[in-house]
């Protein structure tokens, strides 16, 4: 019989170590050790942790020990989304199949037990199997994403300091810049709620959430500086954000989000933009920047290419919407 419970302290780490199997074995026990930390710090939440187990049949009068045969995890972000990692089921489950079912199907039922409003995945595009299990359980495919990444070196910073070229469209207008405060706040959230019009950048979600919401859910990612937050205005206009959070751990700085207004796009806003947070990065000594990118985003990505952004990787992005859709 297949049982899937929430884990308790007692099987915490049987439960990872599972989830984990994914991973080169060599990466496992560093993975293991910093989960740990973080819960032990009050940084990460692991209240869904699912351990799934199956009870053979007793041999005579002696009870069968549950044996372990699959883990999942889902976490709940406070701006409404669900992280999901789907099932890793052991080699010794009879039926692989039925143990992934099992423990997405009480994976779902946890999401909506909750408020959430959406779930989301990332898998690897060769990743077709959980591709598969996850749109059995109500997932779409949402986009595919480019994570990219630059090294800053001190050389940067020369190339960084010059301003837009001379033919440039912004060469002869008056760009201002704020950081992010009480104050104009409801600026930011109503620019970066414009830049979602039209854009190439994960245009299924545009309608997902608002602006403010938006700015509260990029605030989760690394550690949120308002000072890295800037307001990018022309001629007086407000017409583009640019969102920028540390990762000290990791020396570098995440750019979470780079958007204009459709009114005051084809000036080259963004290639500024870009420019000024990489001099903003450079001059706070990381060692990077990274980002997450629609594949489909040609504009984009023609200027993180000209900036000299290199790919680290590629996912898959698979989302289940809250709704009765979902649940069918």
């Amino acid at each position: 019989m297949l049982v899937v419970t929430a884990v308790d302290l007692t099987r915490r780490e049987l439960a990872l170590r599972l989830l984990f199997a994914r991973f080169p074995v060599e990466e496992q026990p560093t993975r293991l050790r910093e989960t740990l930390l973080a819960v032990e710090r009050g940084s990460l939440n692991l209240d869904g942790l699912l351990l799934a187990t199956m009870t053979p049949p007793a041999v005579g009068e002696l009870p069968s020990a549950e044996l372990p045969v699959g883990a999942a995890l889902v976490m709940f972000q406070s701006d409404g989304i669900a992280l999901v990692w789907p099932p890793v089921v052991s080699c010794g489950a009879a039926d692989e199949i039925a143990v992934e079912d099992v423990l997405m199907t009480e994976l779902c039922r946890h999401i909506d037990a909750t408020d959430a409003k959406l779930a989301q995945s990332l898998l690897t595009p060769d990743d077709v199997v959980e591709s598969k299990l996850l749109a059995r359980h109500g997932f779409t495919h949402g986009a595919d994403l480019f994570f990219l990444a630059r090294t800053l070196q001190p050389i940067d910073t020369q190339f960084l300091s010059h301003g837009p070229a001379h033919d440039s469209p912004l060469a002869h207008r008056v760009i201002t810049t704020e950081t992010f405060d009480a104050s104009n706040a409801e600026r930011f959230a109503s620019v970066l709620e414009q830049s979602y019009q039209h854009s190439l950048d994960c245009p299924d979600l545009k309608d997902f959430r608002s602006g403010a919401e938006a700015l509260a859910s990029h605030q989760l990612s690394g550690v949120f500086d308002p000072l890295a937050w800037s307001l990018y205005s022309i001629d007086g206009h407000d017409a583009g954000v640019l969102l920028l959070n540390e990762h000290p751990d990791q020396n570098a700085i995440e750019l979470v989000y780079m958007g204009v207004t459709p009114e005051l796009r084809g000036n080259g806003l963004g290639r500024e933009m870009l420019r000024r947070g990489l001099q903003l990065a450079s001059q706070r000594s990381r060692a990077a920047m990274f980002l997450a990118v629609d594949c489909q985003n040609t504009y984009a990505n023609a200027v993180y290419a000209e900036f000299s952004f290199a790919e680290l990787a590629r996912r898959r992005v698979m989302l289940r919407h809250r709704g009765p859709s979902a649940r069918q």
